[in-house]
């Protein structure tokens, strides 16, 4: 189970605020997200093993197999910046041990053009 703590989050990425608020229906599905273990583990396993950004997969999956019409409009940068700091936070700081790395996406109908997958820190 994932404990997500909104304060520190907003403390460790400041200017997310209006992601939070005026992006609800995106940062709520984000936290649904991390209900879902099953999905979570293979966003994960994407990211760990084929380096694939977890926004990248999550983003394929809303789209394609949960049924909801969600990704298919152009986002505001407030939105695609609180989607990268949400996972940025989620990897660095509740999973650990991570950095991230920019990767092309290209999203045409988001817009979304880099996203970032994490590596595991060497010892």
């Amino acid at each position: 189970m994932i404990i997500w703590n909104e304060q520190n989050f907003l403390k460790t990425y400041r200017g997310t605020e209006q992601f939070i608020t005026g992006g609800e229906k995106y940062y709520k599905l984000f936290l649904e997200l991390l209900e879902n273990e099953k999905l979570l583990s293979q966003i994960r396993f994407a990211n760990d093993v084929l380096n694939i950004p977890p926004l990248k997969t999550f983003i394929l999956y809303e789209r394609e197999y949960s049924g909801n019409n969600v990704f298919t409009e152009k986002l505001p940068p407030y939105i695609k910046k609180g989607f990268g700091a949400c996972f940025g936070y989620l990897y660095k700081f509740i999973y650990g041990g991570y950095d991230s790395e920019q990767s092309w996406f290209n999203d045409l109908q988001t817009g979304i053009k880099t996203a970032s997958f994490f590596k595991r820190r060497s010892r």
